[in-house]
């Protein structure tokens, strides 16, 4: 069978056993999902910290880009200066997206080739190996999308030189995944909105608590 094989033949069998416990497909992709995303807390937990660090040493950093303005070349050495010191990471935040993509990519085989029974469905969605012709889960991607652009942006330093290239993919990262939404099966589309609203809850009530003889993220970024 193969390590990928028998990664999706796991896959499928809980996403059987949560239909079945559940009574329907798309429940069975939010608990699936609810799963996946209890099993990456910790590197969601890693990953907000690091935003936290990051909009702490957000002061610093536009005092560095006033300060060497026009040096490139020293600016990024102060800030990479800048982070060691203050033990901020900024490719943490990738870590639990690219785990995610092997289980993204699982559940798009899976969900493809299962044979779906029409009386397992809910509301609109009974086959979820087709796309949301609906546009209903489409909007909800790029709306979820949105707000974790959003969220991220605002708790992270605009890099120097890079503040509309940013302001922009706030925008065109939405309209992206809202199209490929459009045009997947649904039960992906489930799973990626279900994921973005447990990652829009989760870093937010993960930042109430400030790091260790500093302030809340929200509070840096205020400053």
């Amino acid at each position: 069978m193969g390590i990928w094989g028998g990664f999706l033949h796991l896959l499928q069998s809980i996403f059987v056993v949560f239909t079945v416990w559940s009574g329907n497909y798309v429940f069975g992709i939010v608990l699936l999902t609810l799963l996946v995303r209890i099993v990456l807390l910790p590197l969601g937990i890693s990953q907000a910290r690091s935003m936290q660090k990051m909009a702490k040493v957000g002061p610093k950093q536009r005092e560095l880009q006033k300060r060497h303005k026009g040096d490139a070349q020293k600016l990024n050495a102060e800030i990479a200066k800048l982070y060691k010191e203050e033990g901020v990471n900024p490719a943490a935040g990738c870590l639990p997206l690219l785990l995610q993509l092997p289980v993204m990519y699982g559940l798009f085989d899976v969900l493809r080739s299962f044979h779906y029974k029409s009386n397992m469905g809910w509301l609109f969605w009974h086959n979820l190996k087709s796309p949301d012709h609906t546009f209903i889960l489409p909007v909800l991607v790029a709306v979820s999308t949105f707000f974790m652009q959003w969220q991220t942006m605002n708790m992270t330093p605009q890099q120097p030189g890079m503040e509309s290239s940013q302001k922009m993919m706030l925008w065109i990262m939405p309209l992206i995944f809202g199209y490929v939404a459009f045009r997947f099966p649904a039960g992906l589309s489930i799973y990626y909105v279900v994921s973005n609203l447990f990652q829009l809850a989760q870093t937010t009530i993960l930042l109430r608590k400030p790091l260790s003889g500093g302030s809340t993220g929200a509070e840096a970024t205020q400053r």
